[in-house]
């Protein structure tokens, strides 16, 4: 049974060491996620084992857009023994709600051109391609496309 709730400064070095499992180039430094955690504009929560090991998570920022408030997926990572196992949908749903409860309708989010795995995820939760192409956007120099999601 895998648990799910919101994260704290005390899962800090566990969500550094997730990161690295996930990313490892891309991985966010430990200062980037303190500041995710403490920051009132920034939501992250957790999947955890009964142990509570932490398995994944998922870090949702908010900006204002043309007078609105738009939500960002930011990060997304469940360790690779855990994936396909609905950890990642899950994490998903729990900052979608999040996002409802302040009062934000539109989710963004940057993904891999070459990440035909995630794009597709994204799709079958009700994210949609748009025109828009960041070039370079990953440390390797990879291009991302972005997705979004009007929530009800």
């Amino acid at each position: 049974m895998v648990n799910y709730c919101k994260a704290t400064l005390l899962d800090l070095f566990a969500l550094e060491e997730l990161e690295k499992d996930c990313f490892q180039a891309e991985a966010f430094s430990r200062r980037l996620i303190k500041n995710l955690l403490i920051n009132t504009k920034s939501a992250v929560f957790k999947a955890t084992e009964p142990t509570g090991k932490i398995i994944g998570n998922i870090i949702g920022t908010t900006k204002k857009e043309n007078s609105a408030s738009v939500g960002r997926i930011f990060s997304l990572c469940v360790l690779a023994g855990h994936r396909k196992s609905g950890v990642a949908t899950r994490l998903v749903q729990h900052l979608e709600e999040e996002f409802r409860l302040r009062g934000i309708r539109k989710i963004r989010l940057e993904v891999s051109m070459r990440n035909n795995i995630a794009r597709m995820f994204y799709e079958r939760l009700g994210y949609q391609m748009t025109s828009d192409i960041l070039p370079h956007f990953y440390h390797d120099g990879t291009s991302a496309m972005v997705m979004r999601k009007d929530l009800s």
